[in-house]
């Protein structure tokens, strides 16, 4: 059997060994269909693409030919994985049963035609082109999934930043937790865009759930309340517990030219 004949029977059957996969991945993989919106009809075509790359490598003897597309191919499953939750060793999982499906129809075709020498470049282009598709599966995972992760540190950090209306001048920034460079600069962005959007005049800051304001959260609410100031809101921080007020003294943190109330109920007298 010529190479050329059996890179075009894995071409040709590429959705049937595709399906051999799914099976073999047996329950993982139908738990996979049910949490997710993709038919298996889908998953079977797109898994005969790295079947169909490995056949035409085959064909013309140039595997270098579909190189860029099998990477593409595996970088876009592994980023898919990654964002419905499929675990890593689960992909890893996979490329094996690639593997033995792949063989094991290699073994099962006439191979009066075939010498030892045309076995080993088979060979070398199954397990480079799995080998390659399992270390980009790897590297796009890790990509997406940090990227997952940024984005839902993104999103908790703008929850952490809730502006409230009390009236058409007056709004509320309840800050709870400690205050890092990432928070501090979502609070600036936050503070900035909702009170342009909600065109109030004031912007009340609540510190009385911040542990701790040491020299940079001071720095950085110095930073909020000028932007502020700039574009027409004044802020005023409420909650100073004392011995956050100790410890602003104690790094020589100028407050004076900034309002400060005691609590809520201050801030509030007189302006309704």
């Amino acid at each position: 059997m010529p190479l050329e004949h059996l890179g075009t029977l894995l071409v040709d059957q590429q959705l049937q060994l595709s399906s051999k996969i799914s099976h073999r991945l047996n329950e993982r993989y139908t738990q996979f269909l049910n949490e997710s919106s993709i038919k298996d009809r889908e998953i079977v075509r797109w898994r005969g693409k790295l079947i169909e790359y490995i056949g035409k490598a085959i064909i013309s003897n140039q595997p270098e030919n579909v190189w860029e597309q099998l990477t593409d191919w595996a970088q876009q499953t592994g980023a898919g994985a990654a964002q419905y939750n499929v675990g890593i060793d689960e992909l890893m999982k996979t490329i094996k049963v690639y593997r033995e499906v792949i063989w094991e129809f290699v073994e099962n075709q006439n191979h009066d035609e075939l010498n030892f020498k045309s076995f080993l470049h088979i060979n070398k282009i199954i397990d480079s082109f799995l080998d390659q598709t399992a270390y980009v599966f790897s590297t796009s995972y890790v990509k997406q999934h940090a990227k997952n992760l940024s984005f839902v540190r993104q999103s908790m950090l703008e929850i952490s930043a809730p502006i409230v209306s009390v009236s058409d001048n007056i709004a509320i920034l309840p800050l709870v937790g400690e205050i890092d460079t990432d928070r501090a600069k979502v609070l600036m962005e936050t503070a900035l865009e909702k009170c342009s959007e909600l065109k109030n005049t004031e912007l009340i800051i609540d510190l009385s759930g911040v542990p701790i304001v040491d020299t940079m959260v001071a720095d950085q609410l110095f930073k909020i309340a000028h932007s502020l100031n700039l574009i027409g809101v004044k802020p005023t921080f409420i909650g100073i517990r004392p011995e956050i007020a100790q410890a602003v003294v104690h790094l020589g943190i100028d407050f004076t030219n900034i309002s400060t109330m005691g609590n809520l109920k201050q801030a509030l007298k007189n302006r309704f």
